[in-house]
C-alpha cells in the first residue's frame, strides 16, 4: 500500500514539474502573468517627486502661441526662460531632426542650447531601418545636436498586448550605446549614472520594468506661462524640467501597465521619478520563476501525505491565497516580481489529480483488503447490494467487515479472559493492550510488574509483593506481515514447585551434611580401633561400608546440582582435569598397588566446565582402580577424532578388571545403575550416571568396550574447542 502510494506521488510530482516547468519556458501563462502585473504595479510607484517639474505643449499653449510646429524661435526663448531659473537640468522633448525654413531659427535655437548648458535633447530610432538593420538612428541636426548637452533616445518598446511595461536604459544602434533621454538627464542634474543603470550595466540587461503612476501625478505647468513669464524663478530653481507636448493630437501616447495612456512626456517623467527613488520592478530569473512555479504544489503533495481530506482542501486553498498574494506583497516590498499564473495553476491542477489518485488507490486497497479479510475469516462475504454505485458498496462491504472484526475481537477477549494464570499482552515499547483480571490484580497490586516484565530474563522467576512465584514465559506478537509488534507474556504460578524445589534443596543440604558427618565420625574412629578391641578384619569392613555411603552421598549431591545449574563453560585443558583426577587417587592407586599411566601432556583444550569434568574423570579412574588387581595398570589416553560435523578427543580409560557382564551393559550408566558385574556385594551407585550426564551437558557421550581377554575401557567424547573461538574474546556455547 505504501509503496504504491508512494510510487503515485512521484508520478504526480514529476507529472507537476513538467506543467510548470512547460508553462514557464513556453510563456503559456504571460498573458494572466500580465494582467496581475498590471494591477499591482502602482504599490511599487514611488511617490511623485518634487524636483520633477513639467512644462506641457498643452492645448492652452497651442490656442496662446498658434499652431504646431512653432518657431524654433519660441524653443529658444523658453529654453533661456528656463535655464534663467537655473534649474538642475533641462530634458526638451521636441525632435528637431529637420532644418527650419529660416536657417536664423535653428541659430537661434543652438545658441540658447549652448547658453544653458543642461539641456537634453531626444534621438529618433527609426524602423526598419536602411541595408537591413533593424533600424537607423535619426539625430537632431548638426548644429543644434552639437550645443545640446547630451543626446537620448525616446524608444518605448511594446509588448504583444500593446502595453508598454519596460524601458531600455540604454539601446545600442550597431555603431554606439545611445542612454536613454532621462538616464542623460539624471546624469546633467547630479553627475553621476543612475543606479539603476549601474545595476544594469553589471547585469548585462538593459532594460527595466517602470512602476508607472496615474497621468496628472507630477508637478505641470503650461509652456505658454513660462514662455510669458508668469512663473516664479523659484518654482523651476534646482528641479529637473521636462518639456514635451500633451495637447490632444500632438505628441506621442502610450498604453502603460497600471496607469492607463500617458504622453511621452509623462513616460521620461516616471522612469526619471523611478531613478530618483532607486525603485525598478525587476522580473526573476528563469531558475527562480521555474522553482517558484512548481514549488506550491510539490508542497501540496508533501502535506497530502499527512493531512484529512478536509484539511488537505483547506491546505490548498490557503496556498492558493499565498501563491495569489506573495508576489503582490514581493511587488510592494521588494520590487520582485514573480509571474504567480504558473504558481496557480499547478495547486489547482494538483489537488484534484492527487485527490482522484489516492481515492482510485485506496478504493482498490479496500477491496482487496475485503477480499483477503474475507478469505483470513473462513470465507466470510462482505454483504452488497447491487443497486449501490462502487463506493457505496465498498462502504457497505467495509461495515460488516468491522461488525465480523467485533465479533472476533470479543471472541479473543473471551478466551484471554478464560486463561487461569495472568496474561498480558504488550506494544514493544510496553503499553498494555490486553489483559485478563488475574493480569490486572497482579498490576494493580504489584507496581514494579510492569517493569520486571522487560528488565529480568525471561527465565527468572517474577515474584510478586506478597511472595507468589511467577514462572514467566514471553511470546512475539506478530502482526499479518510478519512483523514483531509486542509480546505476550504469561505468567504462570508456580509457587508450589518452588516450595517444593525448596525442600529438595534442604534433602540435598541434609545428604552432603548431615549423612556424610557420621560416615567421616566412623572412619575417624576406626582409625584407633585396634586400641579399642576392634578387629582388624571388622575394622576394614566398617570402612569400606562408610566411604561407599560417603561417595553415594557426594555422587547425588553433585548429580542434581548438575542438573539444575546452568551451563557455564570456560577454556579447559582435558590434560589438566585428567592429571588433578589422577592424583586424587593416587593415595587409593598405591595402596592397591595399582598404576595410572597418564598419556604426554600436549594441550587439549575443549569448551567446558572444569570441575565437572574432573569430577566424570575421577570416577571413571576410581573405578578402574577399585576393580583392577594388585599391580595392574591403568591406561589412559586422548585422541583427536575428526568429524564430518566437528572436531573431537575421545579420552579413554582401559583397565584390566573383571568386565561388565551383558546384562549389566542395558542400564550400565542409568541412576543407581551397576558399577561392575563382580565384587564385593552388588556394587551400586551414581558414578557412570554422572559421567553421563557430564558428557551429554558438554555435547559429548560416553561408551563401552570390552577388552580381550579381560579388562574394560571407558571412551569420553567431547568437541574440541573451535580455533576461531581461542583468541581470549568472549564465547558462545551451547
Amino acid at each position: 500500500m505504501f509503496r504504491r502510494l508512494l510510487v503515485e506521488w512521484c508520478a504526480v510530482a514529476l507529472l507537476v514539474l513538467g506543467l510548470t516547468f512547460g508553462l514557464t519556458l513556453i510563456g503559456a501563462t504571460s498573458k494572466a502573468d500580465d494582467a496581475i502585473y498590471d494591477q499591482i504595479v502602482q504599490l511599487r510607484a514611488p511617490p511623485a517627486s518634487d524636483r520633477i517639474l513639467l512644462v506641457t505643449i498643452d492645448d492652452a499653449s497651442l490656442a496662446a502661441l498658434g499652431h504646431w510646429p512653432w518657431p524654433r524661435t519660441v524653443h529658444a526663448k523658453a529654453i533661456q526662460a528656463i535655464s534663467a531659473a537655473r534649474p538642475a537640468a533641462i530634458a526638451y522633448d521636441v525632435l528637431f531632426t529637420e532644418p527650419a525654413r529660416a536657417p536664423t531659427e535653428d541659430a537661434a535655437l543652438a545658441a540658447a542650447l549652448s547658453d544653458a548648458k543642461k539641456v537634453t535633447l531626444p534621438i529618433l530610432f527609426e524602423a526598419p531601418g536602411t541595408n537591413g538593420r533593424p533600424f537607423d538612428t535619426v539625430l537632431p541636426i548638426a548644429p543644434i545636436a552639437r550645443a545640446a548637452a547630451a543626446l537620448g533616445h525616446v524608444a518605448l518598446p511594446h509588448e504583444a498586448d500593446g502595453k508598454a511595461r519596460v524601458a531600455l536604459l540604454e539601446t545600442n544602434d550597431g555603431s554606439r550605446a545611445w542612454p536613454h533621454l532621462a538616464e542623460q538627464t539624471f546624469r546633467l542634474a547630479y553627475g553621476r549614472p543612475s543606479p539603476a543603470w549601474q545595476r544594469s550595466v553589471r547585469r548585462g540587461e538593459m532594460s527595466v520594468l517602470v512602476p508607472y503612476r496615474e497621468a496628472g501625478a507630477y508637478r505641470t505647468v503650461s509652456f505658454s506661462d513660462v514662455l510669458a513669464g508668469r512663473l516664479p524663478p523659484a518654482f523651476i530653481r534646482d528641479r529637473i524640467v521636462l518639456v514635451g507636448a500633451t495637447a490632444g493630437g500632438l505628441g506621442d501616447r502610450h498604453d502603460v501597465a497600471g496607469a492607463g495612456t500617458l504622453a511621452g512626456i509623462e513616460i521620461q517623467a516616471n522612469l526619471l521619478n523611478a531613478m530618483l527613488a532607486d525603485r525598478f520592478v525587476r522580473e526573476a530569473s528563469l531558475p527562480l520563476r521555474l522553482a517558484i512555479g512548481a514549488l506550491p504544489a510539490l508542497i501540496l503533495l508533501l502535506l497530502f501525505w499527512r493531512l484529512r481530506p478536509s484539511a488537505a482542501l483547506a491546505a490548498s486553498l490557503v496556498m492558493f491565497g499565498l501563491v495569489a498574494t506573495v508576489p503582490v506583497l514581493l511587488v510592494a516590498m521588494t520590487g520582485l516580481w514573480i509571474p504567480p499564473a504558473t504558481g496557480l495553476v499547478g495547486v489547482l491542477f494538483v489537488y484534484p489529480l492527487w485527490g482522484w489518485r489516492r481515492l482510485h488507490t485506496i478504493d482498490k486497497a479496500v477491496a482487496r483488503e475485503l477480499s483477503q479479510l474475507s478469505d483470513d475469516l473462513g470465507g466470510w462475504v462482505a454483504p452488497t447490494i447491487d443497486r449501490l454505485d462502487h463506493p457505496g458498496r465498498n462502504a457497505l462491504a467495509l461495515s460488516g467487515s468491522i461488525t465480523a472484526l467485533r465479533d472476533l475481537k470479543r471472541l479473543v477477549a473471551d478466551t484471554v479472559e478464560g486463561v487461569a494464570d495472568p496474561l498480558i499482552v504488550t506494544t514493544m515499547e510496553g503499553d498494555v493492550l490486553v489483559a485478563n483480571r488475574h493480569a490486572e490484580a497482579l498490576l494493580s497490586q504489584n507496581a514494579s510488574v510492569r517493569d520486571a516484565l522487560y528488565s529480568m530474563p525471561a527465565t527468572n522467576d517474577l515474584i510478586s509483593a506478597d511472595g507468589r512465584h511467577f514462572s514467566h514465559r514471553r511470546t512475539p506478537l506478530t502482526g499479518a506481515d510478519g512483523a514483531r509488534r509486542g509480546w505476550i507474556h504469561l505468567l504462570a504460578e508456580i509457587t508450589g514447585i518452588r516450595a517444593v524445589e525448596r525442600d529438595r534443596e534442604q534433602a540435598l543440604e541434609f545428604l552432603s551434611h548431615d549423612m556424610r558427618s557420621p560416615q567421616a565420625s566412623i572412619l575417624t574412629l576406626l582409625e584407633g580401633s585396634e586400641k579399642k578391641g576392634v578387629g582388624a578384619d571388622a575394622a576394614d569392613k566398617i570402612a569400606y561400608h562408610a566411604r561407599r555411603t560417603l561417595n553415594l552421598a557426594e555422587n547425588f549431591v553433585q548429580l542434581a546440582r548438575l542438573r539444575e545449574t546452568p551451563f557455564t563453560p570456560e577454556e579447559t585443558d582435558l590434560h589438566d582435569c585428567l592429571a588433578e583426577a589422577s592424583d586424587a587417587l593416587w593415595p587409593l592407586a598405591s595402596k592397591k598397588s595399582v598404576w595410572i599411566v597418564a598419556p604426554p601432556a600436549e594441550p587439549c583444550y575443549v569448551a567446558g566446565e572444569r570441575h565437572a569434568l574432573t569430577r566424570a574423570l575421577l570416577n571413571l579412574l576410581d573405578n578402574a582402580v577399585r576393580f583392577s588387581p594388585p599391580r595392574a595398570k591403568i591406561r589412559c589416553g586422548i585422541d583427536a577424532v575428526e568429524s564430518a560435523d566437528a572436531s573431537l578427543f575421545e579420552l579413554w580409560i582401559e583397565d584390566q578388571g573383571p568386565g561388565i557382564s551383558e546384562e549389566r551393559l542395558t542400564d550400565l550408566t542409568s541412576r543407581f545403575g551397576p558399577l561392575a558385574a563382580t565384587g564385593p556385594g552388588l556394587s551400586v551407585g551414581l558414578g557412570l550416571a554422572y559421567v553421563r550426564t557430564v558428557a551429554e551437558r558438554h555435547g559429548g557421550s560416553v561408551r563401552y568396550e570390552a577388552l580381550s581377554p579381560r579388562g574394560s575401557r571407558f571412551i569420553f567424547t567431547i568437541p574440541a574447542l573451535d580455533p576461531s573461538s581461542a583468541d581470549g574474546g568472549p564465547h558462545e556455547f551451547g
